[in-house]
């Protein structure tokens, strides 16, 4: 031990023992120790006497006894190897990494809900040096439309104008300002001619302005312009107008929620 007497030791008592088995004790060594005795030493005396002296008061007993108590366990943790305990601790935690994640986890991962994928890069396009990113239908703010040319200038005006022209038609025959001869059964459709037109408008300025931006928007415009400028059919030009712009709202709507988001 650490520097601590043991006074049971000195006078051969277990530490449970009684005050009279501490007299007797110290009774019986005293007299073969005595200084005045052949073989007696005053050193030994003197230990005998303050170990009867602690051991015979209850306070100073059980103050010897914690005493001793720390001593043995501070002789403990000194004996134990702490750089033994970390290389086991370590060869442990490689064993689990090399065996992988442990059973639970495992099921864990296998039956819990996949958590959708948030958008990375895998919506992400090349175009020369620079990524753009490619925006889902319902996010027209979001479109990067080539630079316009002859040929998607061409697609957006022309595919706007035939369907203004089928629109229009379809508007005709069903106002009856044209014979729909078998066609007879569109004429229930005109009280909802004003919202076809501005579908249509609406179908025309999206798909014009994925090809071409802002300027196939514009020839969207144009063409509305060219078939219902003459009033024939009567709110082709004003309906399918309100859909280009429907777009143009849809488009500046997401732009600020972006811009309020940042």
């Amino acid at each position: 031990m650490a520097e601590q007497v043991n006074y049971y030791e000195v006078l051969g008592v277990p530490r449970e023992a009684s005050q009279e088995e501490i007299r007797n004790a110290y009774r019986r060594l005293a007299k073969d120790r005595h200084p005045d005795r052949m073989g007696g030493s005053t050193e030994e005396f003197s230990l005998l006497q303050e170990a009867h002296a602690v051991l015979s008061d209850p306070n100073r007993r059980r103050t010897h006894d914690e005493a001793l108590d720390l001593a043995h366990a501070a002789d403990q943790l000194s004996g134990l190897d702490f750089g033994s305990l970390e290389d086991e601790l370590a060869a442990r935690r490689q064993e689990r990494e090399s065996s992988g994640p442990p059973l639970g986890e495992r099921l864990r991962g296998r039956f819990s809900r996949k958590e959708k994928p948030s958008r990375g890069r895998e919506d992400v396009r090349r175009r020369g040096r620079y990524e753009i990113r490619d925006a889902r239908w319902y996010e027209p703010h979001q479109f990067d439309p080539e630079p316009v040319n002859w040929r998607t200038g061409a697609i957006s005006f022309v595919g706007a104008f035939v369907a203004f022209i089928a629109a229009g038609q379809i508007g005709l025959w069903a106002l009856g300002a044209v014979d729909a001869g078998p066609l007879a059964f569109v004429q229930p459709l005109a009280p909802f001619l004003p919202a076809l037109y501005g579908l249509v408008g609406l179908v025309a300025a999206y798909f014009a302005y994925r090809a071409a931006g802002y300027a196939g928007l514009a020839l969207v415009f144009v063409a509305v312009l060219v078939v219902g400028g003459q009033g024939q059919p009567e709110g082709l030009l004003q309906f399918g107008t309100v859909g280009i712009i429907l777009l143009l709202v849809a488009i500046w709507l997401g732009n600020r929620r972006e811009r309020a988001a940042r």
